[in-house]
């Protein structure tokens, strides 16, 4: 019986394990994935490390809590698919296959630090090979230092700017990002801009990513509708409404992204409470400051209980260990 059982090794996990450790407690760590990082900071223990040119700072500062982690005595698991969660009288147990087999793992707290998904928004033609999100091209540079070429990027959020300045910077700019936020929402959020400016460094990384694509020459479409990719067994182009006309561009792959929301895949297979959060759009756990959710032995930290960034997960995490 462990004290802990930790699922998810994103910012939050590491971070909670490797509290956990310090205060004595034994805990077990498990993911799905060959390393720590989660997928903000995936495989930041083996090649992603050399590709910091490429991924930014930001990126760099996995690998604090990854030598944490590593030279902590907490029990880490990884390969590992859960696919059972069950709560008894005397704790948790999860039951995971790893390398072709099953077992279970039962500790007396289970911390649920699942991370975020992309916000799935279908569109015409969307399921053609060739067509992926921008988080599954992020782990292709992450992983494998792959990138897709002729490449358009489209959608709305951070991580279209971040991805194509990665892009950029690799050598293999995208042929255009397509944006689907106007003049209009940008107005309708001016009033969070004052709340905002408490996040100035961020805004500022913001601003500094925009005119690094301007540097780099990649073509920007704001206000684009009725997006579709066309194709019959593979993406050749995307096809968009905007300035006042219908356009296309041929390409080979496209990038689609709306946003993150939590992942809460785990907490709704437990049937935990969730609230929705308006600024988010989203549905997340309902959870206390130190992440106690509905269910007594069960809690959960980082994105998977709210979008607040990668930081904001690990502070969480550590919190949630005490």
């Amino acid at each position: 019986m462990r004290d802990l059982l930790i699922l998810g090794a994103g910012p939050a996990g590491m971070a909670a394990a490797t509290e956990a450790a310090r205060l004595g407690l034994s805990a077990t760590l498990l993911d799905e994935a060959e390393g720590p990082g989660g997928q903000i900071y995936r495989a930041i223990t083996t090649g992603g490390a050399s590709r910091a040119p490429l991924l930014g700072a930001d990126y760099m500062h996995g690998a604090t809590l990854a030598k944490d982690l590593m030279a902590s005595p907490v029990e880490q698991i990884f390969t590992a698919t859960v696919w059972d969660i069950a709560k008894s009288a005397e704790g948790v147990t999860l039951t995971y296959s790893r390398n072709g087999q099953a077992a279970q793992i039962t500790g007396k707290t289970l911390l649920l630090v699942t991370g975020a998904i992309e916000r799935p928004v279908p569109i015409p033609g969307w399921t053609l090979p060739g067509v992926m999100t921008a988080g599954a091209g992020q782990i292709l540079l992450k992983a494998s230092g792959i990138l897709p070429e002729r490449a358009v990027l489209a959608g709305s959020g951070p991580l279209l700017y971040l991805l194509a300045v990665q892009m950029a910077r690799a050598g293999m700019p995208p042929l255009a990002l397509v944006e689907t936020q106007s003049t209009r929402d940008i107005l309708r959020a001016a009033p969070l801009l004052l709340p905002g400016l408490r996040g100035w460094r961020t805004l500022l990384k913001g601003l500094g990513l925009l005119a690094e694509l301007r540097r780099h020459g990649v073509r920007r479409i704001t206000a684009a509708t009725d997006l579709a990719v066309l194709g019959t067994d593979h993406a050749t182009a995307l096809r968009f409404r905007a300035q006042g006309r219908v356009q296309e561009i041929a390409c080979a792959t496209v990038m689609l992204h709306q946003g993150v929301v939590p992942n809460t895949q785990a907490t709704r297979a437990l049937r935990l409470d969730h609230q929705w959060l308006p600024r988010q759009r989203a549905f997340a756990p309902v959870c206390d400051a130190s992440g106690a959710t509905s269910a007594p032995g069960i809690y959960v930290a980082g994105d998977g209980s709210g979008i607040a960034g990668a930081k904001a997960a690990a502070d969480a995490g550590r919190l949630a260990a005490l």
